[in-house]
Formats: C-alpha cells, structure tokens, sequence
C-alpha cells in the first residue's frame, strides 16, 4: 500500500511539473523487514543515503515555515512564499479556494500570516522521506486574536509534500491544512 501511496505521488509530482523523473527504485520504501531503513524518532520511514539528515532536514524546513508564518515581520509574506515551489498547490487552513500560484498563495498570506498575534502550538509531525521527496503530517493548533481581540484556537491537521532540489533545499510542492473537524458522538477526538 505504501509503495502505492509513493508511486501515485511521484507521478502527481512529475505530471505537475514538480519534480524530475526518478529512478523508482530509489523512490519505493524499502520492505517493512529492512529495520535499517527506519529511523524510530519521529515515525520515520526513509529511503536514502542519510536518512536521519534528511528527516532532520524536512522537520527544520517545516519548523522553518511555522516560524515564518507566525513571525509577524514586515516582509512575512515574501518570506513565507519563498518556501514554496513556484507551481505548488496549497488547501489552505482557513480558506475554500485552492492555491496552485505564488500569487494566489502570496493572497492567502496576506490575510493568515498578518492575523493578530498569530501563534502555532501542539506541533506534531510525522515525517517520512524518499529519496528526494518528502512527507511530512501530523497536527498543529494556530491561535490568534479574533473579532473583538477574543482569542481564536483552530486545531488543524496538514500535510506538506517537499521536494529536494539540486542545491538541497527542500521546497514545498504541495500543502494541505484543514482545521480539525467534530468527531461524531461516538468516536474519540483526533486531538486530546
């Protein structure tokens, strides 16, 4: 299932233009027997020379956008969209439209990254690399004042798709943020 998962993302990536042909045995996850391929912090699993670099790499790149996006600095926006690849596509957290420009994302960051006092909180990633593409999900909770400087929590769950470019750095490509939704009276709620 996993080698599945991984085979219809790379031929997303490169039906987008977001990613070069890869050689496909680089890019399958190694079988589940192979423990030398896994690296226990974080839910990882990773296909690659270095996988504990990598891994690292793709939490500081995420860690990077959450401190970008809460900075609060005059040029945030400029900042923010740096990290994205120039055709990603972004499901933004508080917003219906799909994002698939710099200027629609930069639209987007206009408005989240200038929210009053915009916070993140209860980061929670899990991260898997292959080859030169990585995913990273889990759940974080923004926080920011709302309409009458009243305090708003959105728990959200994301995913962020990066690919490793031929300078190692790793961009966004793809981006799904979704506030977390009420769980129906008998199942347990994603975020305690």
């Amino acid at each position: 299932m996993k080698a599945q998962v991984v085979s219809l993302l790379v031929t997303l990536l490169l039906a987008s233009g977001c990613a070069e042909q890869p050689n496909t045995a680089a890019t399958s996850p190694q079988p589940e027997a192979n423990n030398s391929q896994q690296v226990a912090a974080g839910n990882t699993q990773v296909a690659t020379a270095n996988p504990e670099d990598s891994q690292k790499e793709v939490a500081a790149a995420t860690q990077k956008w959450i401190d970008t996006v809460t900075s609060g600095k005059p040029n945030v926006v400029d900042e923010v969209v740096k990290l994205y690849s120039p055709n990603a596509l972004l499901w933004a957290t508080v917003s219906k439209q799909k994002r698939d420009s710099s200027q629609e994302i930069r639209d987007y960051f206009e408005v989240f990254a200038k929210l009053p006092q915009l916070k993140a909180q209860d980061y929670k990633p899990v991260i898997r690399v292959y080859d030169n593409v990585a995913i990273n999900s889990g759940y974080y909770t923004f926080t920011y004042l709302g309409q009458g400087k009243k305090k708003t929590v959105v728990p959200a769950r994301y995913t962020f798709v990066y690919v490793k470019g031929d300078d190692g750095k790793w961009m966004i490509v793809e981006h799904h943020s979704s506030a977390i939704p009420k769980p129906p009276k008998n199942l347990k709620s994603a975020v305690d």
